[in-house]
């Protein structure tokens, strides 16, 4: 087996496995790749590169007439070979050839995608503790968490569909189109969410996804290991997807979009998810200690407010204290 952990994204579009797995997935490549993600999640971001160039890159089919397939032939009948060659060489060196030229062509589509597509590329980012609101082309409106990011190509009005990219979590609101545009947001573990106008939450980080609808109706396909699995989804509803495997349930959609109001709802939540929360939206690492307290759980709400002041609110809610010395906290009684 290749030693993928050294490949670049480069080296991924241009590996024949891990293109038949974007092009044609099946449960043999779903279930290696996506173990081997989740034993490897600092290769995401590339994978996620590689995956998005190959869905975008397309390489116009060859197709050769029957003259020319004869006038092949007969220049091959006619190659004057060494006497000690094998009939079969000149056939060789044709497949050889092919294969050469399969390959630049590859790698002349790889290479217009970087020079060209990719200038009609916009991205948007957040740093850690950033919220932003986004104004889409389409006049949709996008609220994006923090440590997050959105890309789009600059070509809705001649597009299929209007069709984002995010890592991260971010919070939709889509307007309807006359022309029946689907809209459609795609995550790096190949969960896609497709709507004609609604307002939903996106949360993608490494190997977890979870979509909620607040209004309107989506169409959610997931990756599984026998088929992509179409989800039709209410509003009120949350799916959760990971390790090829997800799980559906009413939820109250507040909870989980009040961050775009700058505040948390807690329900129930643990200090584990509290811990996690600030280490993806803030980059802040926070041990407690004794660990056997990360279970404790609280109900209420906080205003999402800066670092200092959620660090202090959290550490008062579970009745701890909080030291801080730079991006490291210790939480302990």
């Amino acid at each position: 087996m290749k030693d993928y952990v050294h490949f670049t994204v480069n080296d991924f579009v241009m590996d024949e496995f891990f293109r038949a797995w974007v092009k044609s997935p099946d449960p043999e490549t779903n279930l290696f790749w996506r173990s081997w993600l989740a034993a490897h999640p600092q290769k995401v971001a590339e994978i996620e590169e590689a995956r998005y160039i190959l869905q975008h890159l397309v390489i116009p089919e060859y197709k050769i007439t029957e003259e020319e397939v004869v006038h092949l032939w007969k220049r091959i009948r006619g190659i004057n070979r060494p006497p000690s060659a094998p009939p079969e060489t000149s056939l060789r060196k044709l497949s050889l050839w092919w294969s050469w030229v399969a390959a630049a062509t590859v790698l002349v589509g790889v290479a217009f995608y970087f020079l060209v597509a990719r200038e009609n590329l916009i991205e948007y980012k957040t740093a850690y503790g950033e919220t932003r609101t986004i104004i889409l082309p389409d006049r949709s409106e996008v609220v994006l968490n923090a440590n997050s990011k959105l890309s789009f190509e600059d070509n809705w009005h001649s597009a299929p569909r209007r069709e984002l990219h995010l890592e991260g979590e971010a919070y939709f609101s889509v307007t309807h189109q006359e022309s029946n545009q689907p809209f459609l947001v795609m995550t790096g573990d190949g969960v896609s969410v497709e709507v004609l106008g609604t307002t939903f939450n996106v949360y993608h980080r490494t190997q977890e996804t979870r979509v909620l609808l607040n209004s309107g109706r989506i169409s959610l396909s997931l990756p599984t290991d026998n088929a992509e699995e179409k989800i039709i989804m209410q509003p009120g509803e949350l799916v959760e997807f990971t390790s090829n495997q997800y799980h559906r349930k009413s939820v109250d959609p507040q909870r989980y979009v009040a961050w775009t109001e700058h505040k948390l709802i807690l329900d129930h939540t643990s200090l584990r998810d509290m811990v996690k929360m600030l280490k993806e939206n803030y980059g802040i690492d926070v041990e407690v200690v004794p660990s056997a307290l990360l279970d404790q759980t609280v109900s209420g709400s906080m205003p999402a407010a800066g670092e200092e002041e959620l660090i202090s609110q959290i550490a008062r809610a579970f009745r701890l204290k909080a030291t801080r010395e730079g991006n490291r906290v210790l939480m302990k009684e």
